[in-house]
């Protein structure tokens, strides 16, 4: 598997900036563009270091408290629930089904998108359900494919998960709106 920039999550020779890519995503996020700034500096999440060293460094990069704590806490949700918490869905087999609570937050085309990444061997049952997971934790107008996009390449960067080839130029060229595959 290829990897881009350093950064296994996101492929495409003809990207050289991914933290420009994610800011695509969703602007107006104050959040996101914490974990963007993250992302651009910092290729492996395991080098981030302590806490209150990384807090200082993103307060100095012009970052409020709020926003820093809103990123630094999603991101911990996420180490957290790789930590085992969807583990046991990576051995089940059979079909996703949503409860009525999901398909009511979800749009039709998240969960396709979500879909068709799991079908296409982006997304793996358990990361499948970190993505859903940090999905229900944005507000419900903030839901949509863009912050799905972002989502799952957030979920995936922090595993240093590979996407394969194709699939991650389709993410990262979707977020410009110039889709690749037909």
């Amino acid at each position: 598997m290829a990897s881009w920039a350093g950064c296994p999550v996101a492929v495409s020779s003809g990207w050289s900036d991914p933290g420009r890519i994610l800011w695509y995503f969703i602007e107006e996020d104050l959040m996101f563009d914490v974990l963007t700034y993250l992302f651009e500096q910092y290729r492996d999440p395991d080098a981030f270091g302590d806490r209150g060293m990384l807090m200082r460094q993103l307060e100095a990069a012009g970052f409020e408290d709020e926003e820093i704590n809103d990123a630094l806490d999603w991101l911990d949700n996420v180490t957290n629930v790789v930590d085992g918490l969807y583990a046991s869905a990576d051995d089940a087999s059979g079909m996703r089904i949503y409860a009525e609570a999901e398909l009511e937050r979800l749009p039709t085309e998240v969960r396709g998108l979500i879909q068709f990444l799991e079908d296409h061997g982006a997304l793996s049952p358990s990361q499948r359900e970190m993505v859903i997971d940090r999905l229900f934790e944005l507000p419900d107008d903030d839901i949509n494919v863009s912050s799905a996009k972002l989502v799952a390449l957030m979920v995936l960067w922090t595993q240093k998960a590979e996407l394969p080839v194709l699939l991650g130029e389709e993410l990262l060229n979707a977020i410009h709106g110039e889709p690749t595959m037909q």
